[in-house]
């Protein structure tokens, strides 16, 4: 039996009308607490990947034509009672945050979904409080869901989802709101979770970030998995859909002869790397 958190075999889905698949054949394993990051244009199927991850297709939307086989730790998808157990171990944060959000205050969405699942009161209060913090967002509990901003919005979604502590969270551009400090913070929050043991796969066109915070990435295009590998295999490779921007200058340079060291993929890692070089540090040659 596989050891993995989620095992995706001949997963193919093409809707009806469609002059091709949505997604093709697509396969894959994720390992417990792995973060897998998910590239790819759009229209590469990501969005349908993570629908089909979280039985949203085909319990919920019926239309589109599926077949292949997804497993959650060993436990074929199909024998789950319905989505509301699927739930229970999947957690889907989808692309558009207003499309999950059902209450009118932020500490009454991160509770609702927590009490309709009768967990007791102090464990409501323990995942609370572990969320506000997680996800900055203590100072939003008693702020009106509609008067937020679309970046304090995913925050909350994504906490939402969090409280209800699944064991595999399917998160479709979280980021996408949010600035580089909001980023960063989602990411790091990420990460966490997957010290904790669970498992996260995301949908990111944040370059670097996913290839600082990912422990491997997995590369769509036109419904096919192209590359599936660490963060470095992925982008240095043909199939990457795109790439740093540091990454291609420091491979530009390294055509030219200018740059020996290992091609960063974060603008930390080059200053890092460009240090090592030159023997002295950036801040000493760039005085204020």
């Amino acid at each position: 039996m596989s050891t993995a958190a989620l095992a995706v075999s001949g997963l193919t889905v093409r809707y009806e009308g469609a002059d091709r698949r949505a997604l093709d054949e697509v396969g894959f394993e994720v390992a417990p607490g792995e973060v897998l990051g998910i590239l790819g244009p759009t229209g590469a199927g990501k969005s349908t990947l993570l629908q089909c991850l979280s039985g949203v297709i085909p319990r919920h939307d019926d239309s589109p034509g599926m077949r292949g086989d997804i497993s959650v730790f060993g436990r074929p998808l199909p024998d789950f009672a319905g989505l509301s157990e699927i739930t229970e171990s999947v957690g889907l944060v989808m692309q558009d945050p207003e499309v999950q959000l059902v209450n009118t205050v932020v500490r009454e969405e991160l509770v609702w979904g927590m009490e309709n699942r009768g967990i007791p009161v102090p464990e409501i209060e323990r995942r609370l409080r572990r969320a506000a913090e997680l996800f900055d967002i203590g100072a939003l509990l008693d702020r009106f869901t509609h008067a937020l901003s679309g970046g304090e919005k995913q925050r909350v979604v994504v906490a939402s989802v969090f409280c209800l502590s699944p064991r595999i969270m399917l998160l479709d551009e979280p980021t996408s709101e949010l600035d580089p400090a909001g980023t960063e913070g989602v990411m790091e929050a990420i990460r966490v979770l997957a010290q904790e043991g669970v498992t996260v796969l995301v949908v990111e066109h944040k370059i670097e970030e996913l290839a600082v915070y990912a422990d491997r990435l997995l590369a769509m295009r036109q419904g096919r998995v192209e590359a599936v590998g660490t963060p470095r295999e992925v982008l240095m490779g043909s199939a990457a859909p795109d790439r740093p921007q540091v990454l291609d200058i420091a491979l530009r340079l390294r055509e030219e002869g200018l740059w020996d060291a290992e091609p960063p993929l974060s603008v930390p890692a080059a200053v890092t790397a460009w240090d090592a070089l030159t023997n002295a540090p950036y801040s000493d040659r760039n005085p204020a």
